[in-house]
């Protein structure tokens, strides 16, 4: 924050000032004090580097750019009230130019978010939106506003715009936002709105795996399994670093259709062009449901072996369960123990930031990118 504070006043200070001086010794003073604050930020005394613009802003009261530093400053230490007062009092000046006048409203609308009055920011901004200079400045953060509000279809309309004008990841954007609704809406019971939104998403971004998954979903909660499996294919053939997310649509599909042994084929075929636990332990499943019991013990053994993890150790004592006498009271806490530690397990990482969850996360809740999550 402070380099971008740096970078920012350093760009407006060095620019011809428009103001005649009445004392060269005024504008000497101003400039040492404008070097003395810039020392001070360079070096991360931002505490000093405020008082010395608070003087700065009395010795020179009619430089905007200086109130605009001085409240970004207040809002980056936190003290989101003071920044407000500044950019207010700046904003209600009568001889503001129109690019200065953007300005103040820009960093007021910052300072609303920052103190969590989304309602004045989303205000602020709209007002931004209508002015030719910073629409665009002013949709994303409409944007961001409204992703943290869940305010879907207000998060479309501004990805909408981001996208036409070709913003770079809108289209990400705007079909995930579209996967929003659709969630939400087959949660509901609303197939028709749901269907209306993932084709949306299919349209803007013909990748979309979350909007495949849910209109896999939409497919079998209407029966229409044929349409789920070729969907499924798809995914599966231009997407298939998401395979652990495929293995319950395909149960689905393949059970319902009786066939077990399509299923068993899938899971075997996936597993050894990419082995992972997931489907390892979908495998033992099915061969445990099935009453293949000795190829069960086979391939958990092959398991342990090759790939030991806490789901293959879980399954073992559980499949060990149905044979008495083979297990005690500490199996079943070691049973415990591992689910615990499989809860913490870092399963999925993002590919912008590198931060990890145990769950898919749509929208990292580190960086805010769409779509960037994948399997470890």
């Amino acid at each position: 924050m402070t380099s971008l504070l740096i970078g920012w006043i350093f760009g407006r200070w060095t620019r011809p000032r428009k103001q005649d001086r009445k004392n060269a010794k005024t504008n000497t003073a101003a400039s040492e004090s404008y070097a003395k604050g810039l020392n001070f930020l360079l070096n991360d005394q931002s505490d000093k580097a405020i008082h010395t613009f608070t003087e700065l802003v009395k010795v020179d009261p009619d430089t905007i750019e200086i109130h605009i530093t001085l409240g970004n400053l207040f809002r980056s230490k936190g003290e989101v009230d003071r920044a407000i007062k500044i950019h207010q009092n700046l904003l209600a000046r009568p001889n503001l130019t129109r690019p200065q006048r953007n300005m103040a409203i820009t960093e007021l609308a910052n300072d609303y978010m920052k103190a969590g009055l989304h309602d004045r920011a989303e205000k602020l901004y709209r007002e931004m939106t209508k002015l030719k200079d910073d629409d665009l400045l002013a949709y994303h953060r409409l944007l961001d506003l409204y992703i943290a509000e869940k305010s879907w279809y207000e998060a479309c309309e501004c990805a909408e715009v981001l996208y036409d004008r070709g913003e770079p990841d809108a289209s990400v954007v705007l079909s995930q936002c579209h996967c929003e609704i659709a969630h939400s809406a087959l949660a509901s019971g609303n197939k028709r709105l749901a269907r209306i939104n993932l084709s949306k998403a299919l349209e803007i971004d013909r990748n979309c795996v979350r909007a495949g998954l849910l209109f896999i979903e939409l497919h079998l909660n209407s029966g229409d399994y044929t349409a789920a499996r070729k969907l499924l294919q798809r995914l599966i053939k231009h997407n298939p670093e998401y395979m652990v997310l495929y293995i319950e649509p395909a149960k689905s599909i393949y059970l319902h259709g009786k066939e077990p042994q399509v299923y068993q084929h899938f899971l075997e075929h996936q597993y050894q062009k990419n082995p992972s636990n997931r489907l390892a332990i979908a495998l033992l499943e099915h061969f445990t449901n099935n009453n293949q019991i000795e190829k069960a013990r086979e391939f958990l053994e092959q398991t342990l072996k090759k790939s030991p993890s806490f789901d293959a150790f879980d399954f073992a004592l559980r499949f060990l369960q149905a044979e008495p006498g083979q297990l005690s009271e500490t199996w079943e806490g070691l049973s415990v123990f591992l689910k615990k530690m499989q809860s913490k397990k870092i399963e999925y990482t993002c590919s912008k930031c590198g931060y990890g969850s145990h769950a898919i996360q749509w929208n990292c809740p580190s960086c805010n990118s769409w779509s960037t999550m994948k399997t470890v």
